[in-house]
C-alpha cells in the first residue's frame, strides 16, 4: 500500500468554525506544510449549515455526497468525528455507509459521554453504543473517556487515546507575563449556560467586591446580547468586554495577553480553549469535567473549581492576589502544552493510527 487514503468527516467541513473543524484546519495546514508522507487525506462534512432540527431535511443530500466521495475516492479509512445529540443518527448512518463501501472506520469522540443513557438503553444510548462497538477503532481524547468506552463494552485494543493538538502560536512569549496592574481574564467559547457564562458573571461580581484590579474579555458567539445584559445588570459593563465571533488570529492574540483563561463548563471533552490557554502560558481555572484534568493540573498550572459562582470567584481572587504563584502557573501551563498538546504530536498520532487501522486484518 503506497499511500493510505483517508476520508475525514467533520461537522461543517473545511469551512467550519466550530472546535472540531478548527482542530482539523490546524491538522490540514500541518500536513500541507510538512509534506507528511504515506497519507492521502480528504475531508467531507456531516452536518452542513442547517440549524436546529433542519439538518433532518438536508442530511439525505449530505449522505449522498459522502456516498459519491466514497465511490470515487475509495478510502481505506473513514475517520468520523462525532459528539452526541443530533450527531448520533448522522454518524451512525455514515458509519454504516462507510462499511458498505468496504472502508475501515475510526470514530473519534468529542462530546459529552452518555453512559447513563447507554445503561438505560434509550435511543441515543443505543446509537452511541452501536457507533462505538461497530467501528474498527474508537478514539478518546483522554483517559476518562477511554475508561468509559471500556465500561460500555469496547475492547481496550480498539481504543486509542489521541489528545487534541494545536500549533505553537506563543513560542516567542516571555513568561511570566508582565504585571500590568490589572489581571487579564479571558473566556473563550460559545456563550451558553453549558459553558457557564451564567455562573461566570455572578462570580466576577463577587470578585469585584474584593478587588478591582482585573478585567475580563469574553470572546465567542452564541447568545451574546443576553449575557451582555446580565453583565450590565450585575454592574460589570465597564469590567467585561464581549467581542462576539472573532477570527482565529484575533482569538490567539487575546490568548497571548491573558493572565488567566476560565472555563466553568457543565460538560466538556478536551476543550481547545484550555489547550490554547496553556500554549499561551495562561493560568487555567476550570470545572473538573470530561478530560479537563489532562490539561489543568490542580495547584500546578491552575485550579479546578466547583460549578458555582463562589468557588470560581475564590479561585480568581487567589490567583489575582499572588502574582508569584500566577507566574509559576503560567510557566507550568506552557510546559504541559509542550509535553502533551502540540500539533506535531497530534498529527503524528493520527498518521500512525491511519496506517495501523488501514493495515489491520
Amino acid at each position: 500500500m503506497s499511500s493510505v487514503r483517508v476520508l475525514c468527516i467533520t461537522p461543517f467541513g473545511p469551512s467550519g468554525k466550530g472546535g472540531i473543524d478548527r482542530l482539523y484546519h490546524y491538522f490540514r495546514e500541518f500536513i500541507a506544510q510538512n509534506n507528511v508522507s504515506g497519507i492521502d487525506l480528504r475531508f467531507a462534512q456531516s452536518r452542513g449549515d442547517a440549524r436546529g432540527n433542519r439538518w433532518i431535511a438536508t442530511f439525505p443530500l449530505i449522505l449522498a455526497k459522502i456516498g459519491f466521495e466514497l465511490s470515487r475516492f475509495r478510502p481505506h479509512v473513514v475517520h468520523i468525528n462525532f459528539a452526541t445529540g443530533g450527531s448520533l443518527p448522522r454518524k451512525y448512518a455514515i458509519l454504516k455507509l462507510a462499511k458498505a463501501f468496504g472502508a475501515r472506520t475510526i470514530v473519534h469522540f468529542h462530546g459529552q459521554f452518555i453512559e447513563d443513557q447507554v445503561a438505560a438503553r434509550t435511543v441515543p444510548g443505543r446509537l452511541f453504543s452501536a457507533i462505538a462497538n461497530q467501528a474498527d477503532c474508537v478514539v478518546a481524547l483522554g483517559k476518562v473517556h477511554a475508561s468509559a468506552f471500556e465500561r460500555i463494552g469496547v475492547e481496550r485494543e480498539r481504543i486509542a487515546i489521541v489528545p487534541n493538538g494545536i500549533p505553537d502560536f506563543a513560542a516567542d512569549l516571555s513568561l511570566p507575563k508582565q504585571d500590568t496592574g490589572s489581571l487579564a481574564i479571558l473566556f473563550s467559547g460559545l456563550l451558553t449556560e453549558n459553558k457557564g457564562m451564567h455562573l461566570l458573571i455572578p462570580a466576577l461580581a463577587r470578585l469585584r467586591q474584593t478587588t478591582e484590579n482585573w478585567h475580563c474579555t469574553v470572546a465567542g458567539n452564541g447568545d451574546v446580547q443576553h449575557f451582555v445584559d446580565l453583565a450590565r445588570e450585575a454592574g460589570l459593563d465597564k469590567k467585561m468586554i464581549f467581542t462576539g465571533w472573532i477570527e482565529a488570529s484575533e482569538m490567539l492574540d487575546h490568548m497571548r495577553k491573558a493572565d488567566v483563561v476560565v472555563l466553568p463548563s457543565r460538560t466538556e471533552a478536551l476543550p481547545l480553549s484550555l489547550i490554547e490557554g496553556a500554549c499561551a502560558g495562561a493560568a487555567l481555572v476550570a470545572t473538573d469535567v470530561g478530560n479537563v484534568r489532562d490539561i489543568v493540573e490542580g495547584e500546578v498550572n491552575g485550579l479546578l473549581v466547583a460549578r458555582e459562582p463562589e468557588p470560581i470567584a475564590a479561585a480568581l481572587l487567589e490567583i489575582a492576589t499572588n502574582r508569584a504563584r500566577l507566574g509559576a502557573m503560567q510557566s507550568a501551563s506552557r510546559q504541559i502544552y509542550q509535553r502533551h498538546f502540540t500539533l506535531s504530536a497530534f498529527a503524528e498520532r493520527l498518521r500512525e493510527l491511519y496506517l495501523q487501522v488501514a493495515k489491520a486484518p
